[in-house]
């Protein structure tokens, strides 16, 4: 049986199911979570868009230099 709920009520649903399912996961579950959504949005993300997100990271440019460096000896 499908509820019928209009969309706020919808809406308020998820939120509470959201809430309930990170309530009930541990630390580490939520990094995983996190890192995993993370790759998602930007292995989504063109090369440049990529790079400028890394730029506006290491604001230093040659903190990441420094880094590709790193990436590119492992």
């Amino acid at each position: 049986m499908i509820p019928k709920l209009n969309r706020e009520q919808l809406t308020n649903l998820k939120e509470l199911l959201a809430e309930r399912i990170v309530d009930n996961m541990s630390t580490k579950e939520l990094v995983e979570y996190v890192m995993d959504d993370m790759f998602k949005y930007f292995d989504k993300q063109d090369e440049l868009d990529f790079y400028e997100d890394c730029r506006n990271y290491w604001i230093d440019d040659e903190q990441f230099e420094e880094i590709i460096e790193d990436v590119k000896s492992w």
